[in-house]
């Protein structure tokens, strides 16, 4: 279960340094990151492997409010519960570039758009700046 990517190369820094973002430029040439105010039906990553599963064998239903963590979490950005934070999934790495939005103090939260464990585990978010 892994991600699927963009086909090209980008990193952000999980020791709090200067990353590069993957995608998201203002299209302007000046390579400042452009911060989305909503990013939907967005499919997470790993949900099988996400604490919230593990936990309770089952996921949360639609409409849960959900945020994404503001820190790096074993390498990724992950969405979790607002109830309890705890993590749903991975948000695909082709949103790596969020890492810089929130470095200039944009939060995101939403909610989940829908969940089911067949054919395997998955979670539909949106989230809103």
């Amino acid at each position: 279960m892994g991600s699927a990517g963009s086909g090209r190369f980008g990193t952000y820094r999980i020791d709090g340094g200067e990353g590069t973002s993957m995608g998201g430029k203002d299209g302007a040439g000046n390579g400042e990151t452009k911060c989305p105010e909503i990013l939907k039906n967005i499919r997470l990553e790993d949900v099988a492997l996400s604490e919230y599963y593990l936990k309770y064998s089952s996921l949360p239903g639609q409409g849960t409010a959900i945020k994404l963590r503001p820190t790096i979490y074993r390498g990724r950005l992950v969405v979790e519960t607002i109830e309890n934070a705890e993590i749903l999934g991975n948000l695909p790495t082709q949103y790596n570039y969020l890492v810089n939005c929130i470095r200039k103090g944009m939060k995101y939260s939403g909610e989940v758009i829908a969940s089911g464990i067949t054919p395997v585990p998955f979670v539909v978010v949106t989230l809103h700046a």
